[in-house]
């Protein structure tokens, strides 16, 4: 109530002090409610999550810059907003909204966007949103971002919380032909094929040695059970120290998209040949680990080709199981036959690496005479702990 509203229009005193008298038995009544409620209730805003946020790359420079967050505010007040915030590893990058409150009882899905192309986010990595608001501060929980494009209903959803959900980064295998592979193209060992573009990387692992050992098992040697069953993940912060692990995986599991210019070949060499956009710098002799997983959807096994090269040599094994090796580069080696189950599969290749040479490796699915599977519907995944 407005005071000198109230004095300005009251023509009687006494009407004047009989509603000060009755504002003054209100006020107190109302405290008297306030302070028996203030203990158990809040009457200031209070936000939590109210389910999974989605995520979009609207410039297409693989960087994400707008984000819709389903907020509930449970307080007994609107809340007002400030600014909001994107933390993701030990960066801070300012983004907007430009709505203006998430009003009280109510669900509201929050529009932000990065402020300018210096504040976009990485996919693939977890972050923090932070919201400020006029009495309060909203922290989200850790999530991953992943892919937003059509695939089964046990690949969704867009972005998961912590590591609770199916698959936080997947993608359709790439079909390739001969004329794709600038690396081995003459040896091509089908018509046509797809190769993963999702890899976990590992290395180098130094030996100095002019020809790497691949028979020593590093991750044995660092403690972590043995490289046949190790299965890396998405956030893996286990840490690999004997062998003296260069810096390209600073002692962890890296996960690599090969997206350059011959995606599904990962190459490179001193003087910028195969693929320029696979930024990779394996320093030294040494050996490499490769895992990608492979998602064959339904309940249904199905048989494929298998092939794989490397610039050296290199070895192959499949759920564990050991499949081909090859000793020459430029030289594709297969299996015509080879098992994929239904659910998840794990390809690791092993391969040296030579000092300020070169360094290939990639392996292809393809049809045989004795083969007819539908590549097409294979996803290439980065799988969570979760999914393990």
């Amino acid at each position: 109530m407005n005071f000198k509203t109230l004095f300005k229009n009251k023509k009687a005193v006494s009407n004047v002090i009989g509603a000060v008298i009755m504002i003054g038995v209100t006020i107190s009544a109302v405290s008297l409610v306030y302070g028996i409620l203030s203990s158990t209730m809040s009457f200031n805003s209070s936000i939590v999550p109210a389910g999974a946020i989605s995520a979009e790359d609207v410039d297409q420079d693989g960087l994400i810059d707008r984000m819709t967050v389903p907020l509930i505010n449970k307080g007994l007040a609107n809340a007002d907003i400030k600014s909001v915030v994107v933390t993701q590893g030990d960066n801070t990058y300012l983004w907007y909204t430009l709505d203006s409150s998430v009003r009280t009882s109510t669900m509201e899905e929050l529009n932000i966007y990065a402020l300018g192309v210096l504040q976009q986010i990485q996919p693939v990595q977890t972050f923090n949103i932070e919201i400020f608001f006029e009495d309060s501060v909203y922290t989200s929980p850790g999530y991953v971002i992943i892919d937003a494009s059509e695939v089964p209903d046990e690949i969704i959803p867009i972005i998961v919380e912590g590591e609770s959900v199916p698959f936080p980064g997947f993608n359709t295998l790439v079909e390739r032909t001969r004329e794709d592979d600038e690396y081995a193209k003459r040896r091509f060992p089908s018509e046509t094929g797809c190769s993963p573009n999702l890899w976990f990387l590992l290395g180098e692992f130094d030996d100095n040695n002019k020809r790497p050992d691949l028979n020593t098992d590093f991750i044995s040697e660092c403690g972590n059970g043995n490289e046949e069953e190790y299965l890396p993940y998405l956030l893996d912060t286990t840490e690999f120290t004997e062998g003296k692990i260069g810096a390209q995986s600073n002692n962890r599991i890296t996960p690599y998209n090969d997206s350059g210019e011959h995606a599904g070949l990962i190459a490179f060499n001193k003087y910028g040949n195969w693929d320029k956009q696979d930024q990779l710098n394996w320093g030294k002799y040494g050996v490499v680990y490769m895992w990608t997983y492979i998602y064959v959807p339904g309940d249904d096994d199905i048989t494929v080709g298998l092939g794989a090269n490397g610039a050296s040599e290199f070895k192959v094994w499949l759920n564990g199981d050991y499949t081909l090796s090859g000793t020459k580069k430029n030289r594709w080696y297969v299996d015509n036959e080879v098992t994929l189950n239904a659910g998840l599969n794990l390809v690791m290749m092993k391969i040296s690496a030579k000092v300020n040479a070169h360094f290939a490796g990639q392996i292809v699915f393809f049809n045989s005479e004795n083969t007819n599977a539908d590549l097409s519907t294979l996803y290439n995944v980065w799988a969570a702990l979760g999914d393990l």
